[in-house]
């Protein structure tokens, strides 16, 4: 376990300088220290974080959120002395909106997200799910759950928390092959929520347990109360891990094990504050139906690319990065293999409205994959349209050369 002294935020009068942004312990801290600030008088505060080398979701969505409250609800100011570049393009310090700023972001990653409507998960959500199908392969199950996930708990913000509004934060971690979210709202948090329902928790902690098991819910005309109760059965089939905080309470839940505590600081009694901090690993199946009871959602991002044959149409023209670059055929690839995993579907790859692309494009998005799935799966999943003679020429050169050398491993070469 880590040593909370080890994610201090040192308070001088109305100075706090952190020393990590890398364990939910910082959280903690940060509001132990608006506290005991407040309490001295304080209402204007320097933030110091010249010590900061990294930065993960469960600590930068909870804090972006936090620094937003303090400012409306308790008019506190704050400024920042000193901080690393990086952490500024977090939006740590002003989130992004979702809805507004998305459209303008290469990666919705990285990023701190604000969202307050349906409208706005929803592109958040395809956002998210789009970039981790381009950034890596994914095993089956997991970009769907992932979707899940992400919906029911957004959504869950804006049906129960009555706060207007949530805090989002994604990060893909190719090394250790999993994906981390963590989402935030400084609303009255789970216990508050279902204290005055039948199941009349008896603190915070049985309130979140209860809120992850099937069919508990704070009013069964808004929803059926299988959210959460899905997100922990889609975490735990890929065994990744759940840490939910709200109000003093925590579960923690990673395979077998599982950890609680009922004495985490949090604002006030309104904002008692619920944090979602989930990892999902991209290299390990997910059985949906078996993770949802039986249930089989339906694949709407891959029905969205089927014609009226139940073809799957991959235009390469829509595709935002172009056809221009090695870069941009490992994004493609990467989607089209996800694609694959999801669907038993033909896909077409349709080079229709494409004049000339980039050889090193061609070999990345067809060469790669050819070797990668073997030709005859290719043949079999894979059909090639649209293209122009110029365009086939490129492709059949590149994929010559391709399965001539035999190699996978030169991604960062240049054409």
């Amino acid at each position: 376990m880590p040593n909370e002294a080890d994610y201090r935020v040192v308070r001088d009068e109305n100075v706090l300088r952190f020393q990590s942004l890398s364990s939910p312990f910082v959280v903690a801290n940060f509001i132990r220290a608006i506290f005991h600030g407040r309490q001295s008088g304080i209402t204007h505060f320097l933030l110091d974080f010249a010590a900061i080398q990294g930065a993960y979701p469960n600590v930068v969505a909870p804090v972006a959120g936090l620094l937003e409250m303090y400012r409306s609800e308790e008019q506190l100011s704050f400024e920042i002395l000193d901080s690393p570049d990086f952490l500024g393009r977090t939006c740590i310090f002003n989130p992004a909106i979702a809805g507004l700023d998305l459209g303008d972001s290469l990666t919705p990653m990285n990023v701190v997200w604000k969202f307050a409507t349906p409208n706005e998960i929803n592109q958040l959500v395809n956002a998210y799910i789009t970039d981790v199908a381009r950034a890596v392969e994914c095993k089956i199950g997991v970009l769907q759950g992932l979707e899940w996930c992400l919906n029911e708990v957004m959504d869950n913000i804006l049906q129960h928390s009555l706060a207007t509004h949530g805090y989002a934060m994604g990060q893909i971690h190719p090394s250790s092959q999993h994906i981390a979210l963590c989402i935030f709202d400084h609303g009255r948090g789970l216990y508050n929520s279902l204290k005055a329902t039948v199941h009349q928790p008896s603190n915070a902690v049985e309130a979140i347990k209860l809120a992850v098991q099937e069919g508990v819910t704070r009013d069964k005309n808004i929803g059926q109360g299988n959210g959460m109760w899905g997100l922990q059965n889609i975490v735990m089939s890929n065994s990744g891990f759940l840490n939910i905080t709200s109000g003093p309470g925590f579960v923690g839940r990673r395979n077998t094990e599982l950890n609680t505590s009922l004495q985490v600081p949090f604002p006030s009694y309104s904002n008692n504050c619920t944090t979602v901090d989930f990892q999902i690993d991209f290299d390990k199946e997910v059985s949906i139906v078996d993770a949802l009871g039986g249930y089989q959602p339906i694949n709407q991002r891959i029905e969205n690319l089927e014609d009226d044959f139940n073809n799957i149409i991959y235009r390469v023209s829509d595709q935002p990065s172009g056809s221009g670059t090695r870069k941009s055929g490992v994004l493609l690839r990467n989607e089209l293999l996800n694609i694959k995993n999801e669907s038993n579907s033909l896909i077409q790859i349709d080079f229709s409205g494409l004049s000339v692309i980039a050889s090193s494009f061609a070999d990345e998005l067809v060469g790669k994959l050819i070797l990668i799935c073997s030709s005859q799966e290719f043949e079999r999943r894979f059909k090639i349209v649209g293209a122009n003679e110029t365009i086939l020429a490129i492709i059949n050169r590149s994929v010559t050369q391709r399965i001539r050398d035999g190699m996978t491993d030169d991604s960062e070469a240049t054409s």
